[in-house]
């Protein structure tokens, strides 16, 4: 046998037990397990599941244990797993489902200047599924709050300018000063 063959190993016969952790829903309508964002239903939002993680599948379960999503798992870091089905319809904005979505970022980049919402408007349109972005707008949103909207304008423009639009560019020009 050369080192070159490739030897299969039978694991079946070893079970492995699931590893559990407690997440609540996020706005985005997805919870994180290690690095990886995984979608749930809407109507699920700022309720705690449980993540069931086996090698090869992410069940997330609802208080009473049953399973109300699976997914195969990731193992690449920042990634979103996402059933469509899972997010709200695009053109809904109600005031039962308390998740913030693409209008009202756009709206609260708007409101910060025309390259925040160049900047927020780019990231919105990345993704096929919209929700995907939330999370990094909020944090490129919630910039405005700790440095003010003056210099999270200029960073945006500067992101805008170097075509690099993410919260650690944007971040990074703030703390360095480069606007």
């Amino acid at each position: 046998m050369s080192i070159y063959q490739l030897t299969l190993i039978d694991f079946s016969d070893k079970p492995t037990t699931p590893e559990l952790a407690t997440r609540k829903v996020g706005a985005n309508c997805h919870v994180a397990f290690k690095g990886v964002f995984y979608s749930v239903h809407h109507t699920l939002y700022n309720q705690n599941v449980i993540v069931r993680a086996t090698d090869s599948v992410i069940d997330i379960l609802n208080s009473s244990g049953e399973c109300i999503a699976s997914h195969m798992r990731c193992y690449t870091k920042h990634r979103y797993i996402t059933d469509p089905s899972h997010m709200p319809p695009y053109y809904l904005s109600q005031a039962d489902i308390p998740c913030y979505d693409g209008a009202k970022l756009r709206q609260w980049a708007k409101d910060i200047g025309t390259h925040t919402f160049t900047a927020i408007n780019t990231l919105l349109e990345k993704n096929a599924v919209e929700e995907q972005s939330y999370r990094s707008c909020m944090a490129i949103l919630q910039l405005s709050k700790k440095y003010g909207s003056g210099l999270l304008e200029s960073s945006c423009k500067k992101a805008c300018d170097l075509g690099t639009i993410n919260f650690s560019v944007i971040k990074k020009i703030i703390k360095e000063h480069m606007y």
